[in-house]
């Protein structure tokens, strides 16, 4: 082959090597972009030389670009291995790229329109996720309703060391502004129906050997023995109390505990089945206190809303030595709320929150990986595709070990090396001028054997 054609092979090669370095720079500052690399290789025809030419451009899917802080709750970064799966006009593509926000119908999308992929929740009142099937994931930004209360999850330690304060008997009353009256108190912020906020308050009275006392109040006023139930044939009993200055009857549970510690059923003839009775799980309810009131607003009038029914769960309950301390004290109910953004768990749970503090899980993105990324074929704004080379998607959650975690609040900038770059771009440069001048070297041989004939 001529000098010519092999310099002409040599100015292609290092042009198409130039023009990879100029778009790595180019995109030094893309999310998710890889830096791509040319590779050369020798070419021989026949045994004879002939040039260089262009064997592959690879990207650089092993290194990672730097993270880039934003506290955008929907900018993600995943931290090792997976691409994000995206729906760009029909088709399934792949990126690194995490920025993502909500559209005017609240699907998750990048910049250019793409949906993020991932599983739905089904339509249960708590969801769910329902795997295996891909979507377009969205959420859902309705304001969420108030929900009443109907479980507190209540459960601490009352110290064996408490002085004994039993109960004041007739005519004397019992006053819970007196805080010499009781050994301690406790309250829990429940709801109604339509989202009214109550204070229930317990008062305890360490009463004798093992044995503790409770009355209940809903806001400052008693809940009478008829409010309350007990499981099997535990009964209520009744205390007078003051109220702002009048009298009225308030019920009292009674609560036992074992030479263990351990709070023991509030029927105190029960007999267990097959199951053994237990502290720790209370397979028989024996350990739960029913409360029914009706609301009322601050004027002591009814404010509309149903009545509530409360259960007041003790298990786990116990009496040591030690001071008082609690270990629960949680209702469950809220008020109404209004959309107020999206959080990503780091195992890509998405969570639409609520003005109340609610949240509401509304599906989980998923992560595709490739047995040979260098097999994907490059797409605009910044996708790649699945080829026969790269093998079809493997799909799984972030998290899940084969994958990174997720990180909220940032995503993964480009991986491109500026200061190698430039240290490539002044390679080819010389390169392809040295190039050059093996063809004008030629031509210049030419010229001297044309003008000797």
């Amino acid at each position: 082959m001529s000098m010519f054609q092999i310099g002409l092979s040599g100015l292609k090669s290092t042009q198409t090597a130039l023009e990879v370095t100029s778009n790595n720079i180019s995109n030094s500052s893309t999310s998710g972009f890889k830096a791509g690399s040319t590779e050369f290789a020798a070419v021989y025809n026949g045994g004879q030389r002939g040039g260089v030419k262009v064997a592959d451009i690879k990207e650089d899917f092993t290194a990672t670009g730097d993270l880039v802080k934003t506290d955008k709750d929907l900018d993600l970064a995943i931290t090792g291995k997976g691409f994000f799966v995206l729906s760009a006009n029909g088709r399934e593509a792949y990126t690194q790229a995490g920025q993502f926000g909500l559209n005017d119908q609240l699907y998750i999308t990048n910049a250019s329109g793409a949906k993020l992929q991932g599983y739905g929740v089904d339509d249960a009142t708590d969801p769910n996720i329902v795997p295996g099937v891909l979507t377009d994931l969205k959420i859902e930004g309705s304001n969420i309703p108030a929900q009443a209360s109907d479980l507190v999850t209540f459960s601490g330690n009352f110290s064996s060391a408490s002085d004994v304060i039993p109960y004041p008997t007739a005519p004397d009353t019992f006053d819970p502004t007196d805080g010499s009256a009781y050994n301690f108190s406790q309250s829990t912020e429940v709801f109604d129906s339509l989202g009214n906020s109550h204070v229930l308050t317990q008062y305890y009275n360490h009463t004798g050997s093992n044995e503790w006392q409770t009355m209940y109040f809903v806001d400052g006023q008693p809940l009478t023995a008829t409010q309350l139930g007990l499981p099997g044939s535990a009964t209520v009993g009744s205390q007078n109390v003051t109220v702002d200055g009048a009298t009225a009857a308030a019920g009292v549970v009674t609560i036992s505990f074992g030479t263990d510690g351990q709070m023991l059923p509030l029927d105190g003839s029960f007999t267990p089945g097959t199951v053994a009775d237990s502290n720790s799980t209370d397979p028989y309810s024996m350990r739960q206190v029913q409360l029914t009131f009706s609301p009322l607003d601050k004027d002591g009038n009814p404010n509309g809303a149903g009545d509530v029914s409360l259960t007041i769960d003790m298990k786990q309950s116990t009496q040591f030595g030690s001071g008082f301390a609690m270990y629960n004290n949680d209702a469950n109910g809220y008020t109404s709320g209004e959309f107020n953004g999206v959080t990503v768990d780091a195992d890509g749970k998405l969570y639409a929150t609520f003005t109340n503090g609610e949240s509401k899980l509304q599906g989980q993105l998923v992560l595709a990986t490739f047995a040979n990324v260098n097999g994907l074929e490059q797409g605009d704004n910044t996708v790649w595709y699945n080829t026969a080379e790269s093998g079809n998607p493997l799909y799984t959650t972030a998290d899940s070990g084969t994958v990174g975690q997720l990180l909220s609040g940032q995503y993964m900038g480009s991986n491109v090396d500026i200061s190698d770059q430039l240290v490539d771009l002044i390679s080819f440069q010389q390169n392809y001028q040295a190039n050059a001048k093996t063809i004008s070297t030629a031509n210049d041989m030419m010229q001297v054997l044309f003008n000797a004939t």
